[in-house]
């Protein structure tokens, strides 16, 4: 009997990341599920996504290489790492997909956000204004 762990990571989307960031996941090839919350108590906005596999077959490497490629597109996007003691949070933006590999294996979670949607920043730069 294989007595692998299943591993998960959970990504909480916010702003207007949700679609590009999970067509990115999509377009690597590697699987994500929605989850939904229910709760009596009020609840920060945001769409949360479960990737899951056993450990030896979890896409580290996919993953990060995502990440670091999408943070790279736009100025406007941010990924944050919380690792599994709750209490650090290492914004992945500046690292390589050696680094965010790394980051993912300790992590707890991790926070997507894109604080503005892609016309919004295509006009943005054209007009010269910075974010």
């Amino acid at each position: 009997m294989n007595d692998q762990a299943v591993v998960a990571i959970r990504f909480t989307l916010f702003k207007h990341s949700r679609d590009s960031f999970l067509a990115a996941l999509d377009d690597a090839s590697i699987r994500h599920s929605s989850v939904m919350k229910f709760s009596g108590r009020p609840q920060a906005s945001g769409f949360t996504e479960i990737i899951s596999a056993l450990s030896d077959a979890m896409p580290w490497n996919s993953i990060a290489k995502v990440i670091v490629s999408w943070v790279e597109a736009r100025k406007s996007r941010r990924v944050m790492v919380q690792v599994e003691d709750g209490t650090v949070v290492i914004e992945a933006n500046g690292y390589n997909a050696k680094d965010v590999e790394r980051l993912l294996k300790a992590c707890a979670s991790v926070t997507v956000i894109d604080t503005m949607p892609g016309d919004a920043e295509t006009k943005a730069l054209e007009s010269g204004a910075d974010d």
